[in-house]
């Protein structure tokens, strides 16, 4: 039973950790987009390298909502591994 109270506590911290990590990935999304928006705008076609980084960066916000939505047990970043990109 202690076993089981320490571990619900662990993953409410953890949780809580999160939560806050997901709130500052919107906040980078939000540069990305408009800096992605400025780069087609005035250059024409959207930043290669930042393509790259928003793709990994959307992988890791997924990798969050599945382990605070208890989807999943594996942590993320920082705790495991940074995703690999996907698309």
């Amino acid at each position: 039973m202690e076993e089981a109270k320490k571990a619900n506590w662990e993953r409410l911290l953890y949780t809580i950790f999160f939560v806050i990590i997901a709130k500052i990935i919107s906040l980078i999304v939000c540069v990305v987009v408009i800096v992605q928006f400025l780069f087609s705008w005035i250059g024409g076609s959207p930043n290669e390298k930042l393509l790259s980084f928003s793709a990994a960066l959307s992988e890791y916000a997924k990798e969050l909502i599945v382990y605070i939505s208890f989807n999943n047990d594996r942590k993320p970043w920082p705790i495991g591994e940074w995703p690999h990109q996907n698309l």
